[in-house]
């Protein structure tokens, strides 16, 4: 017997309907970079040979806290995402331990914010004994590598919540699918 798409539960990507597709264009790419080589520059200026050293340690430390952070926030907690296939993606501008398959939009967004948050206090946890260069560094990375993922989060603020969010493996865009 035929059932509407809205009522299965085990509906396949075929049976979705694309609603939106978020693609950072070139230029917005080139506008993030340049956001953030500009920060880097002005902590250079500040503290040259420390400031340096920091940003290269925070380019390998905060993805690493992300990955542990979304290892215990989601994939432990949300049945959602560990159903899924995660993986490390060197996509420039979505980059970092991100799922292969779709999820779900409202997860997706609920990892997104968690992760913000609770990135910024592990980073906080240590402003004692940080020089304000190395948190300033750490702090710069974090945001500057969750801002893709966080202004899409923004543009998709509109979407019904039980859609879901795909990011093709090698293309810089997001697709936003609803049943």
């Amino acid at each position: 017997m035929f059932q509407p798409l809205s009522e299965q539960k085990e509906a396949t990507i075929y049976q979705y309907r694309l609603v939106r597709k978020l693609y950072f264009s070139p230029a917005l790419v080139r506008y993030h970079w340049a956001v953030g080589l500009l920060l880097a520059a002005a902590l250079l200026v500040l503290s040259p040979i420390g400031s340096m050293a920091c940003l290269a340690a925070g380019m390998l430390f905060i993805p690493l806290l992300h990955f542990a952070l979304i290892r215990l926030i989601g994939l432990r907690s949300h049945h959602e995402f560990r159903s899924r296939k995660w993986n490390w993606r060197f996509v420039f501008p979505l980059v970092g331990y991100l799922p292969e398959l779709p999820v779900e939009l409202a997860a997706f967004t609920r990892l997104q914010i968690h992760l913000l948050w609770t990135g910024l206090c592990c980073i906080m946890l240590f402003y004692p004994w940080l020089q304000p260069e190395t948190l300033s560094s750490l702090l710069l990375v974090h945001f500057w590598l969750l801002a893709p993922h966080l202004t899409a989060v923004f543009f998709l603020l509109k979407e019904r919540r039980d859609g879901v969010v795909k990011l093709p493996l090698e293309e810089p865009y997001y697709l936003y699918y609803h049943r």
